[in-house]
């Protein structure tokens, strides 16, 4: 391998400063890496040029930014890589003031011409180019286009950020994550275009290394047609899913989701703050390992996965390729940590941005696949003194060999000190950490619940794959900013395909709380609820389903069952789980002429449409969905057995209280016809006390406006797919927090 070769497989981003005056990009301080970078690549003989993926801009800074696109002779193949012959000399303009309407076209871009840099698009990094222009004023919006011969882009924009001392009244932003081209609609970009926003936060799952998985079965829009793969093999024998395996898989994959115009749109109007999380490179991915299969496990040396050291240098590669990322790359390194994503930006006084990466260093699940037999056990719902007991065990491991979290961190010792000490260092009004996984607890407490089978009536972690599954590693963090006394600082999170707000505490027994953590539900991801709902649907855990889903039909049997329980419980039944003793009880009952035998029978016609009870699990009392439903169908005498069920409560509570049954307030009885309802205390059990918001089933993207008293963010919920097409009313619904400067809560406004 000669110098220049070295070179340019060491990174390709090239810069420049900017300047009035005609500029060509140098790529470093070596004079070899400045012959490379201002060389002049043959241009093909046609004067006409593609640019098939877009443009974007990343990584805003108070004086740089960078600028990206992909350009190819017109005509040829705008998914496969091409060879050197299809290299190409391009012109990046860059001009000051907003081009506004022009944003988006092709149109020639006009105004003050701040730079005009000569760029190589070279097939070694898949005829992509990357510019870093240094030399920007402040808080500053500019317009820039590549022009190829007489074939431009179309024209961008992009903000850089205001000078860190400089007083900011207010910033906005938008944060996003999970995006599956295979599953619903991207519609959600078409609102997002039309914000006015200062920049974007991307945080992850910006591509799904796999195609054809169960989870993308369900229903797409019409614009995005099945992916492709070059080489990519297949996940189980040779039918079925396939995932990417090589760089020109990955580059695939980045080139077909960046075709969609509507992405595009975005990137060209707002530059992007972006980091991966699991799928840019193996779903549920820690280092170079993958989880597809359950791995090994020895008693003596513990459990392990499949590493996959090649594949995952690909994907840092492309990754690297198609994010305008202001970070290096290095091929030439051994290993697979060939870039380094976590950074952080200011903006102003007002906000401080820590962006961590939490797949490259993560040591592997706390519980192995293969010890667990099944992802289920090891990464979700996983029995909490179990997992508590397996992170104590590596605790102690670590902690012989010097570090005690070693063995049971997301972040790695490095990333975790660089985090600490931008934390402890920051003066900025609001600290603002771009985290993938959440922070929030999210639990099962099953202990005590009724109808619960004997193998789930115990306390789970839903998720052991986000910050749940590496809690000392949490604790350590959130103590430190507690100890610190580190001030307003907000967590925005990605991943798990849900609208969470919550508080994050060090210690969820004890009252702890350290900071804020808002989760967006994904652009266009199958949600939370979907997977769980997907899984009680399995006639074995069909006793389950009532924590994830009811209905009209639903909500009726289970009234059946309250009043069943009831009855028996009246005629001196002690063992209300023998089921032959409570059916005789009832018989008797209604022979005697004290329950209408109808009290006990489904209605014909009811409604089996799912209604959501997962919110309730997650943040909320657990079965007021339940009890809703219930007191409906009485409310609107649509089941003899909720009419029936009604009309006891409310003469028991009639009857306490000295009034007639029609006296009682609907909101009392319905507190009883709860079925999780403790019959002592009155109170339904609530999971997670600190969540204080929860939409489990949704898609869309959060809007964040920061001013020095107040975090707003607004969680923007998509309408679905309208019988497979885009709905023409893309917003369904919108949600609107604060976090009031100085106080660790968040409420709904």
């Amino acid at each position: 391998m000669d110098r220049r070769q070295f070179i340019r497989l060491a990174g390709f981003m090239t810069a420049s400063v900017a300047s009035p005056i005609l500029l060509s990009a140098c790529g470093g301080g070596s004079t070899e890496t400045n012959t490379l970078g201002t060389q002049t690549t043959p241009a093909p003989s046609s004067k006409h040029y593609q640019f098939p993926q877009g443009i974007a801009s990343g990584d805003p800074r108070a004086d740089s930014i960078i600028l990206w696109t992909r350009v190819l002779p017109a005509g040829i193949d705008t998914i496969n890589s091409h060879d050197a012959s299809m290299n190409s000399s391009i012109t990046l303009i860059v001009t000051e003031g907003d081009p506004a309407a022009l944003v988006g076209t092709t149109q020639p871009l006009t105004g003050k011409v701040v730079a005009s840099v000569t760029l190589n698009a070279l097939h070694e990094w898949d005829h992509s180019v990357r510019h870093k222009l240094s030399g920007l004023q402040s808080n500053t919006t500019y317009g820039y286009q590549f022009v190829a011969v007489d074939s431009r882009s179309m024209i961008g924009r992009f903000k850089t950020a205001p000078a860190a001392n400089a007083d900011i009244a207010q910033l906005k932003f938008a944060f996003l994550s999970c995006q599956d081209w295979s599953i619903n609609h991207w519609g959600a970009f078409d609102l997002l275009a039309k914000d006015e926003l200062d920049f974007i936060v991307h945080l992850g799952d910006y591509i799904y290394e796999t195609i054809g998985e169960g989870f993308q079965s369900g229903q797409v829009e019409a614009a995005h047609p099945a992916l492709e793969l070059p080489n990519g093999p297949f996940k189980q024998g040779n039918s079925g899913a396939r995932y990417a395996s090589t760089l020109a898989d990955y580059r695939a994959l980045y080139k077909q989701y960046r075709s969609d115009p509507r992405l595009q749109q975005v990137h060209a109007r707002f530059a992007i703050i972006a980091i991966w999380d699991d799928h840019e490179f193996s779903d549920d991915c820690w280092g170079d390992a993958s989880t597809y299969d359950n791995g090994t496990y020895d008693a003596k040396t513990g459990g392990d996965n499949k590493h996959e050291t090649t594949r995952r240098r690909s994907a840092n590669q492309a990754w690297y390729e198609f994010m305008p990322a202001d970070i290096a790359f290095d091929a030439n390194t051994t290993g697979f940590q060939t870039v380094r994503l976590y950074r952080d930006f200011q903006f102003g006084k007002l906000l401080h941005l820590v962006m961590t990466d939490e797949r490259l260093y993560r040591a592997d699940h706390v519980i192995p696949e293969a010890a667990a037999g099944s992802s289920v056990g090891s990464r979700y719902m996983v029995p909490s003194p179990i997992l508590a007991s397996a992170e104590a065990q590596k605790m102690a491991i670590g902690k012989a060999a010097g570090d005690e979290l070693a063995l049971v961190s997301i972040l790695g010792k490095p990333q975790r000190d660089w985090w600490k000490a931008k934390l402890q260092s920051s003066t900025a009004q609001w600290k603002i950490w771009g985290n993938e996984v959440s922070l929030l607890k999210m639990r099962l407490d099953a202990r005590n619940l009724p109808g619960v089978p004997k193998e789930l009536q115990q306390d789970f972690v839903l998720n052991a794959d986000q910050w749940d599954g590496f809690n000392a590693e949490r604790s350590d963090l959130l103590n430190f900013i507690r100890n610190n006394k580190i001030s307003n600082v907000v967590a925005i999170t990605g991943d798990i395909h849900s609208f969470y707000a919550g508080v994050a505490h060090a210690d969820y027994s004890q009252n702890t709380p350290a900071l804020v953590d808002l989760v967006t539900a994904g652009i266009s991801s199958d949600s939370f609820y979907h997977y769980f709902a997907d899984a009680v649907r399995d006639p074995l855990l069909a006793s389950a389903q009532a924590l994830v889903f009811s209905s009209e039909a639903g909500a009726e049997q289970i009234a059946i069952q309250m009043l069943s329980m009831a009855v028996a419980q009246q005629t001196g039944v002690s063992n209300l789980s023998d089921s032959n003793q409570v059916k005789a009880a009832v018989t008797a009952a209604i022979v005697a002429g004290k329950l209408p035998a109808a009290a006990v029978q489904a209605t014909a016609n009811l409604s089996k449409a799912e209604v959501n009870t997962f919110n309730d699990l997650l943040g909320g009392e657990l079965g007021q969905t339940i009890a809703k439903l219930i007191a409906g169908l009485a409310a609107q005498k649509k089941s003899i057995p909720a009419m029936t069920l009604y009309g006891l409560v409310a003469q028991q509570i009639a009857g306490k209280l000295g009034i007639t049954p029609e006296q009682v307030p609907a909101a009392q009885v319905q507190r009883w016809l709860n079925p999780f309802t403790d019959q002592a205390s009155g109170n339904a059990p609530v999971n997670n006390p600190w969540m204080r918001y929860a939409d489990t089933d949704a898609q869309g993207y959060a809007v964040v406006t920061v001013t020095p008293g107040a975090l707003d963010c607004t969680f923007r919920k998509i309408n679905p797919l309208e019988q497979g097409k885009v709905p023409s009313q893309l917003l369904k619904q919108e949600t609107r927090l604060q976090v009031k400067a100085g106080v660790v809560d968040v409420k709904e406004v």
